[in-house]
């Protein structure tokens, strides 16, 4: 039976919580249940099926749901979680967009995108980050780790969270990165400078592999101060002489010295013979600490050395929040074996995805904002690419790590309106005619002098969403309300009467039903030919348009500002073989370097890929999408 027709609805139970509860808010509530969501495959990246029968997942959707919807299967397997969630900082986070072939100077098509705003009612943040904790818990291993990045405008709140969730004895660090110089009115107050990811263990029996870091060019010319005349090698004289004295089986006497050593008596006539003793004029050995072999300086929980992404660096995938392969890189490899499964439910540009795959691991990742799921599929596909022709080149049974050469991307609840939450806003708020505000935390526009609140558009309404309204309105404030949303929870109605004792005008409008007929944006368009000729199928792309791409550049009236229609494109990817259900693209077109443009045709041999019809996404630079069936190969041929 396929997954999304389930015949009845399928609950989990949440396990209780060993912590107690040391927190509190408005509408606090624990999770003790939550019903099962479908997932729909859409598209499979890499060249082969997975031969051991794994491959790694990115989903599109709210990561509550796709909790939901892993729970059937990854309950207790994912041994290591890192996650990168609003912070509550009240910013305003966007994307610089610019089109595919301009130069540096051209003030061309150079435009900022809102990826999404992190301002958040203080009860809802925590009930939203109390509720993805919990399932977050329910899918670690037993001796798996959680890692959460935050920073101090709500890392006290997340601490408690996280105790009552895990236990306060579960508790392993709190590790401090320093993510910029420091910032901020330092007239009247310190320089703001770090960040905190709060690191937890599910039980006593965790996964651990301690890291370490190189010496320090001081250190090593102050310690390192002997070079091996025969191999080059650098090393310090390390005392065999034991500080335990309480050690009488290695009391004994060595060339005519008696101590206590640190060796045995047979290790220390190994040690001699390799040439690895050196003797003081008094006849007190030592033996050559050799600074290659040195595992170097333990990691501590202050992380001063790993840089942040900056818009120039060469790590940069132009999204904002964006987190430094080294700090990702340090987690996994502390807390997570070859082959085990990592998990990222706010994928953002995927760093976590990509590092998991370049270390040998599984991974999961997540995302509601559409532009991360095609941001980390496009670097992903990328590094899939690049393992794939490495292990060509290496036989196996060699050394060669585990690749899992292939991921798939699912939708989970159907998110087919918005590409992100900003985006939806903005429409709904310019389909009703509301008069945004700019500065308010809470409240988005007015209509008609009344206050306008849109609650998350990927989202139904909630009991919470109310309550905080009612929450933000001053005592005196009798001006009205109009709620703006897509659906809301049965009861809804119900709460706002019960609130609202002072009879405040209060509107609740759905838009799903309130606007059926309204056609939220026009899609991107483009056209196609397929050609066939002496066994080799050709795609030519003639044209693409992207209506709101050109709205936001405010060419709607002049789209020939634009010379070609390849400067509007970010990716071309093609499945030659299109089974109907599961886009794969084997061909894959997407410029690493914004003064490059996409090919617009591509051959290949019609031998290779057999004669199913061809399948055609293209991604533009804002992240929407043109998918197309371009047709059948035989019915081409002449």
């Amino acid at each position: 039976m396929p997954e999304g027709e389930l015949t009845q609805r399928e609950l989990f139970e949440v396990a209780e919580l060993p912590g107690r509860p040391m927190l509190h808010w408005h509408g606090k509530r624990p999770l003790q249940e939550i019903p099962y969501y479908p997932a729909q495959l859409r598209e499979r990246y890499g060249h082969s099926d997975p031969s051991d029968g794994w491959a790694n997942r990115l989903y599109w959707g709210d990561n509550l749901q796709v909790m939901a919807h892993l729970l059937r299967e990854f309950r207790g397997q994912i041994k290591l979680i890192y996650i990168d969630p609003p912070f509550d900082s009240g910013a305003d986070y966007r994307k610089r967009i610019k089109l595919q072939g301009t130069s540096v100077e051209s003030d061309l098509g150079v435009l900022e995108e809102r990826q999404y705003t992190d301002i958040w009612s203080h009860d809802l943040y925590l009930q939203y980050m109390y509720e993805r904790l919990i399932l977050m818990r329910e899918l670690l291993a037993e001796d798996g780790c959680i890692y959460l990045h935050c920073d101090p405008r709500r890392s006290h709140h997340l601490r408690c969270v996280l105790d009552e969730i895990y236990g306060e004895r579960h508790f392993v660090n709190e590790i401090a990165w320093r993510r910029s110089l420091p910032h901020g009115n330092v007239t009247s107050c310190y320089g703001r400078s770090h960040d905190t990811i709060l690191f937890y263990a599910k039980s006593d029996d965790y996964a651990w592999n301690p890291q370490f870091k190189p010496h320090r060019d001081e250190y090593v010319e102050q310690f390192y101060r002997f070079t091996d005349s025969e191999t080059g090698r650098r090393y310090r004289l390390i005392s065999c002489i034991n500080p335990n004295k309480d050690r009488p089986n290695l009391d004994y006497e060595w060339r005519g010295v008696r101590r206590v050593w640190k060796f045995s008596r047979e290790r220390m006539a190994e040690m001699d013979r390799v040439g690895l003793l050196v003797y003081s004029p008094n006849g007190i050995p030592s033996y050559k600490g050799y600074l290659d072999a040195m595992r170097g300086v333990p990691v501590q929980d202050l992380w001063t050395e790993i840089s942040p992404v900056m818009g120039s660096s060469l790590e940069s995938e132009n999204y904002p929040t964006q987190k430094p392969v080294g700090l990702v890189s340090r987690i996994i490899a502390a807390s997570s074996n070859p082959g085990d499964v990592v998990a990222d439910f706010f994928v953002g540009s995927g760093t976590t995805a990509a590092v998991a795959q370049q270390m040998g691991r599984r991974w999961i990742g997540a995302d509601i904002n559409l532009g991360a799921i095609h941001t980390t599929a496009q670097r992903l596909a990328g590094i899939v690419e690049e393992q794939r022709g490495q292990a060509q080149q290496l036989e196996l049974g060699q050394g060669a790590p585990q690749v899992y050469a292939v991921f798939e991307v699912y939708n989970v609840n159907h998110y087919e309106v918005f590409k992100n939450a900003e985006e939806a806003r903005d429409i709904v708020m310019e389909l009703y005619g509301v008069e945004p505000l700019k500065g308010h935390r809470f409240f988005d526009g007015t209509l008609d002098g009344r206050w306008v609140k849109v609650v998350d558009l990927n989202r139904i309404c909630s009991k919470l969403d109310v309550q905080a309204i009612f929450d933000h309105l001053a005592p005196d404030d009798t001006r009205g309300v109009v709620v703006l949303c897509s659906g809301h929870e049965y009861d809804v109605p119900e709460v706002i009467k019960r609130r609202n004792v002072l009879n405040v005008p209060f509107e609740l409008r759905d838009i799903l039903t309130d606007r059926k007929d309204v056609i939220f944006k026009r899609p991107p368009e483009a056209q196609t030919r397929l050609l066939s000729e002496d066994g080799l199928v050709k795609l030519v792309i003639e044209q693409f348009y992207s209506p709101l791409l050109l709205q936001k550049l405010s060419l709607e009236d002049q789209p020939e500002a634009i010379e070609d229609w390849r400067q509007m494109v970010a990716s071309v990817l093609i499945d030659p073989a299109y089974d109907g259900e599961v886009f794969h693209p084997r061909i894959t077109d997407t410029p690493s370097r914004r003064d490059e443009l996409v090919r617009g045709e591509y051959t290949w041999d019609a031998s290779e890929y057999g004669d199913g019809p061809v399948a055609v996404k293209i991604v533009d630079v804002l992240d929407e999408e043109w998918f197309g069936v371009v047709g059948e190969i035989e019915s081409l041929k002449h």
